[in-house]
């Protein structure tokens, strides 16, 4: 039988890492918020209120899993590659399209965390309200890849040699984490507002 992949991670080896389980973080998350969608379905539909947009975040939510499944293999390759780079001392084109990669793919599964946050919110306010702890906890673990994501792709800035490339670099880094924590910090304040006795503001 094959290794789960938290077995596999837990590994003394580099690979899979963290961009990779972050990766697996967002699923984790994902999961939750389609098992609240899906249980949405299942209730009757009013005239007034039908069951499409629960379809269509259904679609939604499985399509983000399945980038995610990707990158999540992805993050593996993209470090091989790169330290594939580093070990034959490769430089010029080859070391940065090799760190580029590396870059990218924790950037993708930023993106795509970022997307499943605004799921969330659609659907936490339209759930029944005992479903928003559940989204709660899918809240938290999409927060947690998108900044796993974050710290990874940082990792990989200093061995961009260039020092203009590097900052830019840096510096969309930095706006896409603050964005990415501000729409976190927002969809809280939707879940918690149905459920404020949540909020341990309020206790």
């Amino acid at each position: 039988m094959s290794p789960s992949f938290l077995e596999e991670l837990a590994r003394a080896r580099p690979d899979p890492g963290g961009g990779a389980a972050a990766a697996f973080g967002g699923r984790l998350g994902l999961a939750l918020l389609e098992k609240v969608v899906q249980l949405e379905l299942q209730r009757p539909q009013p005239a007034s209120n039908p069951a499409r947009p629960w379809e269509q975040n259904l679609e939604q939510v499985r399509q983000l899993n399945a980038a995610l499944i990707s990158l999540q293999e992805e993050d593996v390759q993209a470090y091989l590659r790169l330290a594939e780079a580093r070990a034959y001392g490769e430089e010029g084109q080859e070391l940065l399209g090799a760190v580029r990669e590396a870059l990218e793919v924790p950037r993708q599964i930023m993106a795509k965390a970022r997307q499943a946050l605004h799921l969330v919110s659609w659907a936490g306010a339209h759930c029944k309200r005992h479903l928003i702890s559940d989204l709660l906890v899918a809240v938290e673990l999409l927060a947690a890849a998108f900044q796993g994501a974050y710290h990874i792709a940082c990792a990989n800035l200093p061995l961009i040699t260039q020092d203009l490339k590097r900052e830019t670099l840096a510096s969309e880094l930095s706006q896409t984490c603050q964005q990415g924590h501000e729409s976190f910090l927002r969809v809280k304040r939707i879940l918690t507002a149905r459920e404020p006795h949540l909020d341990p503001r309020n206790r």
